[in-house]
């Protein structure tokens, strides 16, 4: 980051790159539930880490919604406020290189998942 202008080396605490081979994400009917959980342990234990993109999320996002999350993350870095939810970015949003009427619509998208259907038992 130093290198690119972005910081300057004496700034950085600390770093750290976790690499998970083969993690994929699952969505199920209790995914929301368990993004809650990880959402609200990591903002209250580590409130200055910032996630972004399919692996920092864990969400199967498209690059171009993967990149969003990124871009909006800068920007409420540097408006020193959460601005934009960057985890209601979904790749089943309609993107396009829109300007805000591009963020609005990727900040709007409604992932759709499972749901068992009603008197179905399990198999």
């Amino acid at each position: 980051m130093a290198q690119i202008g972005l910081i300057a080396a004496e700034d950085v605490v600390d770093a750290r790159v976790v690499r998970q081979p083969k993690a994929y994400p699952v969505y199920d009917e209790d995914y929301r539930d368990n993004i809650a959980t990880i959402r609200l342990d990591l903002e209250g234990s580590y409130p200055t880490l910032r996630v972004v993109g399919r692996n920092g999320m864990h969400k199967y996002n498209n690059q171009d919604h993967a990149m969003m999350t990124a871009m909006l993350t800068a920007r409420n870095i540097l408006a020193g406020e959460r601005l934009y939810d960057v985890w209601n970015v979904n790749e089943d949003a309609q993107y396009h290189e829109a300007g805000v009427a591009g963020v609005q619509s990727a900040l709007d998208s409604v992932r759709l998942v499972p749901e068992k259907v009603a008197g179905e038992r399990a198999a």
